[in-house]
């Protein structure tokens, strides 16, 4: 610790705001945010004490007691704390420095907790040759690699003094880095502009001293630092830890040791980090056991039919080349809706066009609404972005919530995902309500994957032609049979087709699977022989399971039923493992935010039906008998 060096020994650091902007969770405060694995202000601290500052006084104010407790055990932090706390931080920072005002009777070092820099910043200001009643600024000359410009504070000088200082300047000459060498002048100014305005910030008083020509530059050179007030900007400071170690030295660092592979999550975003990926373990366990019925997935229990066979392996037989043909399908999918070829955008499945369609609209800390229960992949492709997906509960009969959609809208939202009809409550959107959303102006995306299966299937798409922000997605996996060959695609105005073309990666059809689209649209006579054979299904499904005691079942207008096991007193969980048990595979529905106790089970074909209904017969009364469960309950179909 170099305690030699001449300067103030004693440093205010402003903690007391709460930094809304980095920290979604409201119980946790900005400053205790960890870069790189250790909290901020930590990190802070260590640096001031690494350049002979002795004693900290740290203003608090948001979770003031929390800071506190975790700074005060921390054991590499060998200088003296002392904790002054502001119960006005709504006010500007200005007031939380005046609370501590009775510490400024001599020079000072001030920084903001949430301003991370390397020592040699800090030497260079406690060197700096200071007269008698002025104060100094460090500056960053080198605007260009200030990482937030737009947030940054700007400053004019001339003559290494201070002209103006504020976020709004458009003739700039330095950046304000938020460490500052101050004494009691500058509190004088501060309480005389917080008498005259009842509120003051630290560049309010900065500009009434630098009318007086005392307040003065200190170019810190090639010093980094960073305001770490953004997750963007969290993810740059822990890559310059990564590089330049906790000192934020001048070499990149080097070690004879290899890196440790754990290490490698340091590279990645903290959103990318936080992120859980795809539980694909269903497929697994269907596959590990011979005869199991697939009723878990929405998929078709019906195999490709021999016109898209023999399509695929006469398109097998040109793998060598680059796939063609993506065109001719776009051609095709749009004129089927009356469009031209411009309004398609083909993805490998719609899971594909929803991750490209929020990479187009969303950044991190930006948001995505959600009507909830519904279809993951549109919350877990937001969280990989940085997004927050705001979630909005349907109605207690199962209706989307217009009202509570409409009041969740921000500043931030920049995309609205509708499934209808919607997986896995099978409830349909009306127009009406549609337009109204769409009204609003923001990108919204109506999610069509099941609306074949409708008894009277009616698309959206024509909304197209009135609301340019309206994007429509369907996919051939469901209704067409497909899902293993992986094709979406999504309806949008051109101006939005090229926009989410900027980002769609090229060839990302393969040949095999656009001569397997082509060839199912070629059979139109057997798709809707299948139509009607799975509607039939569906309808035998919820008639027959809705006669099992206990359980409430609701019927839809996709490829699947959905079962409410609440009065039987059996666990979703517990039911898909005891019809696991019987040769059937069904899926819970915890994953898609269901607050009840759901089942979902695909409509598969006739015989797999037929056993699904005695499988679950048998299994509710073996379990309710084992829970003692009355099977005598009132059981209903519930239209949705």
């Amino acid at each position: 610790m170099n305690m030699g060096q001449r300067g103030p020994s004693r440093a205010i650091i402003l903690a007391a705001g709460m930094g809304s902007r980095l920290v979604a969770e409201e119980a946790f405060p900005k400053p205790l945010m960890p870069v790189a694995g250790v909290p901020l202000l930590v990190r802070v601290l260590r640096n001031l004490q690494m350049e002979g500052i002795r004693e900290a006084v740290i203003i608090t104010g948001y979770r003031g007691e929390q800071i506190e407790q975790r700074l005060l055990a921390e054991p590499s932090l060998v200088l003296r704390l002392r904790f002054v706390r502001n119960h006005d931080y709504q006010l500007k920072n200005g007031v939380s420095l005046l609370k501590a005002a009775r510490y400024v009777d001599r020079e000072c070092i001030l920084s903001m907790a949430d301003h991370l820099y390397s020592p040699e910043l800090v030497r260079r200001i406690r060197q700096f040759s200071l007269p008698e009643g002025h104060c100094v600024l460090g500056v960053d000359y080198d605007v260009d690699r200030c990482f937030d410009i737009d947030d940054a504070t700007k400053v004019r000088v001339s003559g290494g003094r201070i002209v103006d200082i504020d976020k709004s300047l458009e003739q700039i000459d330095c950046i304000d880095t938020g460490v500052f060498r101050i004494g009691p002048d500058f509190i004088r100014e501060l309480e005389r502009v917080r008498e005259a305005t009842g509120d003051c910030s630290l560049s309010d008083g900065v500009r009434a001293m630098a009318q007086r020509g005392k307040f003065l530059v200190c170019d810190i050179g090639d010093a980094r630092w960073i305001d770490v007030d953004t997750p963007q900007a969290l993810q740059r400071a822990e890559a310059m830890i990564r590089v330049f170690g906790d000192g934020l030295g001048d070499e990149p660092r080097s070690s004879a040791s290899p890196v440790a592979p754990e290490a490698m999550e340091y590279f990645a975003p903290s959103w990318v980090r936080a992120v859980q990926p795809y539980n694909e373990e269903h497929f697994d366990v269907a596959a590990s056991r011979d005869g199991v019925a697939r009723m878990m997935s929405n998929e078709s229990p019906y195999e490709p039919s021999e016109r898209v066979i023999r399509a695929v392996v006469e398109a097998a037989r040109h793998g060598n080349v680059y796939p063609t043909g993506a065109r001719g399908l776009r051609e095709r999918l749009a004129g089927r809706e009356g469009f031209a070829e411009d309004f398609v955008t083909l993805g490998s499945g719609s899971t594909e066009l929803i991750d490209l369609i929020i990479r187009t609209f969303v950044a991190p800390g930006e948001e995505v609404l959600l009507s909830v229960p519904t279809f993951s992949m549109y919350e877990a492709r937001t969280r990989a972005v940085g997004g927050v997906p705001v979630m909005v509960p349907i109605t207690d009969d199962n209706a989307f919530d217009v009202h509570g959609i409409i009041a969740s809208i921000t500043e931030r939202t920049k995309v609205i995902f509708l499934c209808a009809p919607n997986n896995p409550t099978g409830a349909r959107l009306d127009e009406a309500s549609v337009r109204r959303i769409l009204g609003l102006g923001l990108p919204t995306v109506i999610d069509e994957a099941y609306y074949e299966f409708a008894d009277n299937p009616r698309t959206l798409s024509h909304v197209l032609t009135e609301y340019p922000n309206a994007i429509v997605l369907r996919t051939l996996s469901k209704a067409f049979g497909l899902a293993g060959f992986r094709l979406g695609y999504a309806f949008s105005h051109p101006v939005v087709t090229r926009l989410i073309g900027r980002l769609k990666l090229p060839w990302n059809i393969n040949g095999v699977t656009i001569a397997a689209a082509s060839a199912v649209l070629d059979d139109m006579a057997e798709f809707d022989d299948r139509m009607r054979r799975l509607r039939s299904g569906r309808d035998y499904l919820a008639r027959e399971l809705a006669m099992v005691p206990g359980l409430r079942v609701l019927t839809t207008d996709g490829n699947f039923v959905l079962v409410d096991t609440h009065h039987t007193g059996i666990e979703p969980e517990s039911l898909v493992q005891a019809m696991f048990a019987e040769g059937v595979l069904i899926r819970s529905l915890a994953v898609h935010h269901a607050e009840h106790s759901y089942v979902r089970i695909t409509v598969g074909d006739e015989e797999q039906n037929r056993r699904c209904v005695e499988a679950m017969r048998l299994v509710v009364m073996r379990l309710s008998l084992l829970d003692g469960a009355s099977s005598a309950m009132r059981v209903n179909v519930h239209p949705m």
